[in-house]
C-alpha cells in the first residue's frame, strides 16, 4: 500500500477521517432519500387534490370565468392551470421524480395522465395533463415544487467544523499511543547502541506492557554486564599478583637465556592484564560533564611522551585545529593513542604518523597511521569488536584483540565515529572524526 502515509500516526488519523466521512455520507443519503420521499408524497397527495377540485368546478364555470381562471398569475411558487393548446411543451420527462410523480397520480385518480417539460437543461415547470368532460387541461407544477431539495450552505459549514474537531480528537488520542511508542523505540535503538536506558510507561495497557518488559530486559542486562566487568575487574586484578611474584623469581635467575624468555611471557601477559583494565575503564561512562581539552596541545603531550621512549612517532596539526577542544578526558585520550600507536609499531611499520586537521564538514579529525601491511577490507569491521583476532599468531605476542574495541568505545563515548582506510603508500589509516567544540 504505497497510497498509504508511513507513520502509524497519519495512517490512524486517516482512518478515522475515512470512517467519519463514510458514516457522515451514509448518514446524509439516508435523510435526503427520506426527505424527498417525503416531498414526494405531499406533492403527490396536494397535485391529486387539485386535480379533483379542478373536475368538480370546471365542467359549471362559463366561458368568462374560465378566461379569468386561465390569464390568473399568482406566481412561480403555485400551480397554475392552462388550457390545451400550442403553449404546451412536447418533450416526455425522463427524471426520476416525474415517472415516479406521474404513476402515483394514476393510481390515486384512477387514469392516466400525460406530463410534459421544456426538455433536458431547461428550467420550466411540469405539466401534468387531466381530463375534464372531454377537454383536457394543463396543471403546471413549478420548478421549487419537484426539484429536489439541497443541504443547506449552513450544515456544510457546520459539518466542515464537526470534521475539524474530529481529527483534532483523533489526533490527540493518536498521540497518546504514538508517542509513547516513539520514545520506547528510540530507548531500545539506545540499548542496541550500547548505551541501555530505561523509559516511563506510559499509554494505553499494551504499550505500558510493552515498556515494562522493556526496563525488565534493560536491568537483567545492566546486571549481567555488572557481573562481568566484575569478573573481568576482579581476574585482572588477581593476576597482577602472580605476576609481581614471577618478576621477582626472574630476577633471582642466574640463566640470562631462560631469564629473558620468560620475561617476554611475563611482559605478553601484563599487556592482557593492562588492555582488559583499559576496556573495561572504557566501558564506565561518567554522569558528570568532560571539560573540554585544547586537543592539540594534549595529543602533542602524548606525542612527546611517546618519542621520549624512543618511539617514531611523527605529528602534523593543521592551523585551523590549534585552537580545537574536544570533550575527552586526558586518561581515555592517552588510553586512546597508546593503544593506537602500541599497534602501529607491533603489528605495523615506523614511523607512526599523528594528525590533526578541520574537515569542510565541520569536524575534528584526528589520525593515526602506520606503514606496514593494513587491515583487509572484509576484516576491518571484525577487527573493531572486543576480543577479536584477526591473525592468529597475534595471540601469542602479549595481544587479547581489545586495543581497537578500547579506541571505538572512547571514540563513540565522545559523540564521533572511527573509520578504518588505507593510508597513501600502505599502511593502516585510522580516522577518528568528532564533532566541534562550540
Amino acid at each position: 500500500m504505497k497510497l498509504l502515509p508511513a507513520s502509524l500516526a497519519a495512517r490512524t488519523v486517516l482512518l478515522v477521517i475515512a470512517i467519519v466521512a463514510v458514516a457522515e455520507y451514509a448518514t446524509f443519503s439516508i435523510v435526503l432519500h427520506n426527505d424527498r420521499a417525503i416531498h414526494l408524497r405531499q406533492t403527490t397527495e396536494f397535485v391529486a387534490g387539485q386535480i379533483r377540485l379542478l373536475q368538480t368546478v370546471l365542467p359549471g364555470l362559463d366561458s368568462e370565468a374560465r378566461r379569468r381562471l386561465e390569464a390568473a398569475d399568482v406566481g412561480e411558487q403555485w400551480l397554475q392551470l392552462r388550457p390545451d393548446g400550442e403553449a404546451v411543451p412536447q418533450h416526455e420527462p425522463e427524471f426520476g421524480f416525474a415517472s415516479r410523480l406521474a404513476t402515483r397520480l394514476s393510481r390515486i385518480l384512477g387514469e392516466p395522465l400525460s406530463l410534459r417539460h421544456a426538455g433536458p437543461g431547461q428550467r420550466s415547470g411540469l405539466w401534468i395533463g387531466f381530463m375534464v368532460s372531454d377537454e383536457r387541461w394543463w396543471l403546471v407544477l413549478p420548478p421549487p415544487r419537484f426539484e429536489p431539495k439541497g443541504l443547506p450552505h449552513d450544515l456544510w459549514l457546520w459539518l466542515a467544523a464537526a470534521l475539524a474537531v474530529l481529527v483534532l480528537i483523533a489526533g490527540l488520542f493518536v498521540r497518546g499511543i504514538v508517542g509513547p511508542l516513539a520514545r520506547l523505540g528510540e530507548a531500545v535503538a539506545a540499548t542496541g547502541d550500547g548505551s541501555a536506558r530505561t523509559v516511563t510507561p506510559e499509554g494505553p495497557k499494551e504499550v505500558r506492557r510493552l515498556a515494562e518488559r522493556h526496563n525488565t530486559m534493560v536491568t537483567q542486562l545492566a546486571g549481567a554486564e555488572a557481573e562481568r566487568r566484575e569478573m573481568l575487574a576482579g581476574l585482572t586484578h588477581d593476576l597482577r599478583a602472580p605476576l609481581a611474584r614471577l618478576r621477582v623469581r626472574l630476577a633471582l635467575l642466574e640463566n640470562d637465556a631462560e631469564r629473558a624468555g620468560l620475561t617476554r611471557d611475563a611482559d605478553d601477559m601484563e599487556r592482557i592484564v593492562a588492555q582488559c583494565l583499559a576496556f573495561l575503564h572504557s566501558e564506565q561512562g561518567s554522569s558528570r560533564p568532560v571539560p573540554p581539552l585544547l586537543i592539540a596541545d594534549a595529543v602533542s603531550s602524548e606525542v612527546a611522551r611517546h618519542r621520549e621512549l624512543g618511539r617514531p612517532v611523527e605529528m602534523r596539526v593543521d592551523e585551523q585545529a590549534t585552537a580545537c577542544q574536544l570533550a575527552i578526558s586526558p586518561g581515555n585520550l592517552q588510553r586512546l593513542l597508546d593503544n593506537l600507536i602500541d599497534n602501529a609499531l607491533q603489528y605495523g611499520a615506523p614511523p607512526v604518523e599523528v594528525s590533526l586537521s578541520v574537515r569542510r564538514s565541520g569536524t575534528l579529525t584526528l589520525q593515526v597511521r602506520d606503514h606496514g601491511q593494513g587491515i583487509a577490507a572484509e576484516q576491518r569491521v571484525r577487527a573493531l569488536e572486543a576480543f577479536a583476532q584477526i591473525d592468529p599468531a597475534r595471540a601469542t605476542g602479549g595481544s587479547c584483540g581489545l586495543g581497537l574495541a578500547i579506541v571505538r568505545r572512547i571514540v563513540a563515548g565522545c559523540g564521533g565515529e572511527i573509520i578504518l582506510a588505507d593510508a597513501r603508500g600502505g599502511g593502516l589509516d585510522v580516522i577518528m572524526n568528532f564533532p566541534l567544540q562550540p
